[in-house]
């Protein structure tokens, strides 16, 4: 741990125990000169590692939407193209064949994110990550060098479940080192990650829809794959997670790296009451016969007492015993709604993930492609359709700058209600056959998603567990997304068959629902710690 000594020379020390007690209470003074942790902004340290973190999400986006527009020359051969060595031209296969090969992502995505919660406690944040790579490496390989719609197929779902994983892991991870005051703007840097990653693969799909050259075009996430590996080193890891790991004086150093201050206590003193919490009456009697034992990463906030020794030897047992609390007590997907103070938070994030894709926001995107081609020629479409994207990054930048000003459910409910509005408008013009409030339909729902129930969800997701159930909290999370991406890909079609474009009031009904849901059930997040908010949860 790095004290300041009073001829203003910093010293690194083994054991803070150690110290004389004139330094502490010198070190204590100097840290106190320092601004508050609490009330840091994002530095330049902070938005790095969470930058580098979020090429993970970004690869998710790029992989979700790679078949939309090759699916041309995937499945259909062009006899004048240009053969590639000896791969084939195409993989020829029939709409059924092609749907599965799209949605086996979904199921990838369910797999990845319930086994995301248990990556993240065993090998960190930023190693879960690195592990995580070699699905985003080997996933690309299997697509780009496909001799058969079978191969094509496992690479997707291979790319799948790194994807699931990684929509788990980086939001809980941008949480986790963002300011109390900035969590809002820091995380959405996740939403912003996926629409970029989507908007740069609909690009990449329009510059080589051409021939052999699909390959190039699935095959480009393997780039995407190293360089996230040869970067994400650069990131730091997790200091709430290291300080459950009881890595206090590793936490304390990163979180000083990452709010360029040393005055850190009053941020660390909410860690230390969960982890207090959670062992409080099992302390053996030797311990509660004892008088309270100081934390070695905070010798300089409490006075020494007793033989100096017999501190250190005390405070080592309890570090034990709160790992082995840990270790029973640990929270996973198979047990998180077996404990009172999660069971709420569990339910609301599932309603969050689910509800988003009731909203009917992928069946939009299916549908612009078709709707714009009814008015426009297929390279205006393919250009309207990259700016859909535009839109959809320029959107979600929106509400990363305000989501800290205004709060969570002004801009959940404000975007909830604008889509209702036109996703009714969209119905309505594919009834009618009114093109281009069909056109101007598809931009709104677009531009209302985006800033508040695109990213708001996942925000969410991070900020109703606290760093125990953090991981399993955020598996369930995405698990209900991915099945809800499933379900409403399957059904759309066939209740479109049945319903015609009165299909679309399934999604509006579904987004008043929700809406009244979470105007009764869900707290406003803004400014609170994770700590608080659990606490409003409960």
């Amino acid at each position: 741990m790095t004290l300041i000594a009073p001829n203003g020379e910093s010293t690194v020390e083994e054991s803070p125990l150690l110290l004389a007690p004139s330094l502490n209470r010198e070190a204590a003074r100097t840290s106190d000169v320092a601004p508050r942790s609490l009330d840091a902004g994002i530095t330049w340290a902070c938005l790095a590692s969470g930058a580098l973190m979020c090429l993970s999400p970004l690869q998710y986006g790029y992989h979700i939407a790679e078949l939309n527009t090759p699916k041309g020359i995937i499945t259909t051969c062009d006899k004048d193209a240009m053969h590639w060595a000896s791969l084939p031209l195409c993989l020829p296969m029939n709409d059924a064949m092609f749907s599965l090969a799209t949605s086996i992502f979904a199921v990838g995505g369910l797999l990845g994110s319930l086994s995301a919660g248990w990556m993240a406690e065993r090998w960190g944040r930023r190693g879960a990550l690195v592990y995580n790579s070699a699905f985003f490496v080997l996933g690309p390989l299997l697509m780009a060098l496909a001799i058969s719609p079978a191969m094509l197929i496992i690479g997707r779902f291979v790319s799948g479940i790194g994807s699931g994983v990684a929509v788990v892991i980086a939001p809980l991870y941008l949480s986790e080192i963002a300011p109390v005051k900035y969590r809002g703007t820091l995380n959405l840097l996740n939403q912003l990650s996926i629409v970029l990653g989507i908007l740069f693969t609909l690009t990449v799909g329009m510059l080589l829809n051409e021939g052999p050259y699909w390959r190039l075009s699935v095959g480009f996430g393997l780039v995407l794959a190293c360089l996230h590996l040869s970067v994400i080193a650069f990131a730091v890891e997790s200091p709430r997670y290291l300080w459950s790991r009881n890595r206090r004086a590793e936490a304390r150093n990163i979180l000083r790296k990452l709010r360029q201050t040393a005055n850190i206590d009053n941020e660390v003193a909410g860690w230390q009451s969960i982890a207090h919490s959670d062992t409080a009456g099992e302390q053996p009697a030797r311990l509660e016969a004892s008088c309270e034992t100081p934390d070695p990463d905070n010798a300089h906030e409490l006075p020494l007492t007793g033989n100096t020794r017999d501190d250190i030897v005390k405070a080592n047992d309890e570090d034990e015993l709160l790992e082995l609390r840990s270790e029973r007590n640990s929270v996973t997907i198979f047990n998180i709604f077996t404990f009172p103070e999660y069971r709420k938070p569990w339910m609301l994030v599932l309603l969050l993930q689910f509800g988003q894709q009731l909203s009917g926001i992928n069946t939009v995107f299916f549908y612009s492609s078709s709707v714009l081609e009814k008015i426009f020629s297929s390279h205006v479409s393919s250009i309207l359709t990259v700016m859909i994207g535009v839109l959809n990054v320029l959107a979600t930048a929106s509400g990363a700058l305000i989501v800290d000003r205004f709060g969570r459910r002004p801009l959940l409910f404000s975007s909830m209600a604008a889509m209702a509005v036109s996703v009714t408008l969209l119905g309505v013009g594919l009834a009618l056959k009114l093109n281009m409030l069909a056109v101007v339909s598809l931009y709104l729902v677009v531009a209302s998603f985006a800033p508040g129930y695109g990213p708001v969800p996942f925000l969410l997701g991070t900020e109703f567990f606290d760093v125990r159930a953090a991981g399993a909290g955020g598996s369930w999370a995405l698990a209900a997304n991915w099945v809800g991406t499933f379900m409403v890909a399957v059904a759309f079609l066939p209740l479109q068959n049945l319903m015609g474009e009165w299909v679309f009031a399934i999604f509006v009904s579904a987004l008043i629902v929700c809406g009244v849901v979470f105007y009764f059930k869900i707290p406003e997040t803004k400014g609170h710690t994770i700590e608080e908010i659990a606490k409003k949860l409960k």
